[in-house]
């Protein structure tokens, strides 16, 4: 009888997924070059330098940029290479779990062929020849597909070696230098269509790798935070302005240098992104792989200092859900591992009741008003900021959720392919979540959480695009700011009159007008994102919190199984009188009358 085949052994891939933190390494030293180069071209000779010692200086300077230009050059080539490489790698990589896979079916079969062979009435199985047969044809294609598998190996590691071998020299990098792309033409085109993401999106993909690696390393700030840039694209300019950066200060103090109170904000913001890239560590995905952290914004000046950060937990371009975190009240980069940490735990939850695959980002891409620990401290910041915050940054909201339906790609099998996105708003980013929403954001779901109101142009849930979602603690106070009075900031999305869906959510205290009732107020305003963790740590339950899951099941796409709570229907005017009690309620209807601009 014909022996059996066993299946050959599918070899290890030597290249580890950390091979990518090698370019981005190379990236952030391109940067630190780059940088260098320009300001060398940009310096002139020292005060009291004349005629030829100012000649010779600034012949120097111009010849080191060359130098650093060249050096620079050379790394983008390498890098483009590099990039490829590891793209092909993560292709490789699946195909061998693939081949594994068919490699153990291959193997089972073949021990169930041999003991059909060796049992005594084998004579008698007139269909053992056949399946043996058929089963060694299909050990010979595998064979034969792993050993095309280890070509393709051999095949990309070449190719890469050849690649940088191209640039390895001081005359290869000259000659690479001189046909540099045309960076400052590049800037000055996208520049011009930044407000486009899907004519940035365009323009980026029918650039040459080499004009990528180029525009990275000169502007990381610009392509990172660009909508419409790819996701990995914008991960690894941000990464590499943020290495560069936080580089430079710790080196600075190392070097025992006493840092600004600018520069020693700065490093407290990039150590604070360092920390936030690591709020989802711990996580797996459903394959049992690492979460990746994607850096997409990264704007240390923006807002006034207060800065704008983006990091999504999951791939945005090929999650079937996506969801858009964006903070409320005092939040800036120097907190924004709370912000990562609360998105990282959506992800989490809504993973576990879903279907498909979940990205979540956390997005501060507005200025978030600033308070004091008091309800009029949080009253008044709200009003000092109105509405023109919350407009600006609804216009860079709806620009971003934009960029994402333009990169995204989905698994690579759908005709068409298009995620499931919710925009989660708590607190003032509830406001900013709802005037985007009211200006036709791209979101198939929004959820309004904390929120004092989604706008004033938004008197009810039908103005805004997508399905409404409400939670709101009765003993959360800024909540209860939502009026009609033209000083609000909208109507009470809480409120029957609103027409949003209201879900329950766990209130852990009455609030009441003293320090330690807003201390329960504010507990209230700020465990819509509790975990089962925290709820255990805080003895609180053994669940993730109502409002969390609740959360998670519009995220997953099941926002019908939401656990619904009733609508409010007194005015939030008789609750603030009812908290006030009879002593004070004349004072509180002053208090009203005066921020509505009454008497």
């Amino acid at each position: 009888m014909t022996p059996v085949r066993r299946p050959s052994q599918v070899p290890e891939l030597t290249p580890q997924p950390g091979a990518r933190s090698v370019a981005s390494g190379v990236r952030t030293c391109g940067v630190v070059m780059s940088d260098a180069s320009e300001v060398m071209r940009a310096s002139s000779a020292p005060e009291g330098f004349e005629g030829d010692p100012a000649e010779i200086f600034q012949h120097a300077m111009t010849g080191t940029a060359r130098d650093l230009e060249s050096a620079t050059a050379a790394l983008r080539v390498g890098l483009a290479a590099l990039d490829v490489f590891c793209d092909r790698m993560d292709a490789l990589r699946t195909a061998r779990t693939d081949l594994e896979t068919r490699r153990h079916t291959l193997q089972t079969r073949a021990t169930e062929l041999e003991a059909r062979a060796a049992d005594e009435d084998a004579d008698d199985d007139s269909a053992l020849g056949g399946d043996i047969s058929r089963h060694n044809v299909e050990v010979t294609t595998f064979d034969t597909d792993v050993e095309t598998w280890r070509q393709d190996v051999t095949d990309a590691e070449d190719r890469l070696i050849t690649t940088l071998r191209s640039a390895d020299t001081t005359a290869e990098a000259v000659a690479l230098s001189a046909d540099s792309p045309d960076v400052p033409g590049l800037v000055q085109h996208v520049e011009g269509i930044a407000d486009d993401p899907h004519a940035v999106h365009t323009w980026w993909i029918s650039l040459s790798p080499q004009a990528r690696e180029a525009l990275k390393m000169a502007h990381p700030g610009l392509i990172g935070n660009l909508d419409g840039i790819p996701v990995a694209d914008r991960d690894e300019a941000n990464r590499a302005g943020l290495s560069a950066l936080h580089n430079q200060l710790r080196q600075q103090q190392e070097d025992g240098e006493e840092l600004s109170d600018g520069d020693a904000d700065l490093l407290d913001k990039t150590s604070e992104m360092y920390q936030a890239l690591g709020a989802a560590e711990d996580q797996i995905d459903a394959n049992g792989d690492p979460v990746p952290a994607h850096l997409m914004i990264f704007d240390p000046e923006a807002a006034d200092g207060d800065g704008h950060a983006a990091v999504a937990f999951g791939n945005p371009e090929t999650a079937d859900h996506v969801s858009v975190n964006i903070p409320g009240l005092g939040s800036t980069m120097n907190n924004f591992d709370g912000v990562a940490g609360d998105a990282a735990t959506v992800r989490e939850a809504a993973a576990r009741q879903s279907d498909g695959t979940v990205a979540s980002i956390a997005y501060l891409g507005y200025d978030a008003p600033d308070f004091s620990g008091s309800v009029d401290g949080v009253v008044d910041g709200l009003g000092v900021a109105g509405e023109g915050a919350a407009d600006r940054g609804a216009t860079n909201l709806s620009h971003f959720v934009d960029g994402l339906r333009e990169t995204y790609r989905g698994d690579g099998e759908q005709q068409d392919p298009r995620a499931h996105v919710t925009v989660v708003g708590h607190s003032y980013g509830s406001v900013t979540t709802g005037i985007a929403a009211g200006d036709g954001m791209d979101a198939d779901d929004v959820v309004l959480v904390g929120s004092p109101g989604a706008g004033d142009a938004n008197p009810t849930a039908d103005h805004l695009t997508g399905n409404v979602y409400i939670g709101a603690s009765d003993e959360d106070f800024v909540t209860r700011l939502g009026t009609e009075q033209d000083v609000s900031l909208g109507v009470d999305p809480a409120s029957e009159g609103f027409g949003g869906v209201r879900f329950r959510v766990d209130e852990q205290g009455e609030f009441t007008l003293s320090p330690s009732g807003f201390e329960r107020g504010a507990e209230n305003h700020t465990s819509y994102f509790d975990d089962k963790e925290t709820m255990e740590d805080e003895g609180r339950g053994t669940q993730d919190s109502a409002s969390l899951a609740n959360i998670a099941k519009v995220v997953a796409g099941h926002g019908g199984d939401v656990e619904r709570h009733d609508p409010r229907t007194e005015s939030n005017e008789a609750w603030w009188l009812r908290q006030a009690g009879e002593d004070a309620r004349n004072g509180l209807v002053d208090w009203f009358n005066r921020r509505a601009g009454i008497g």
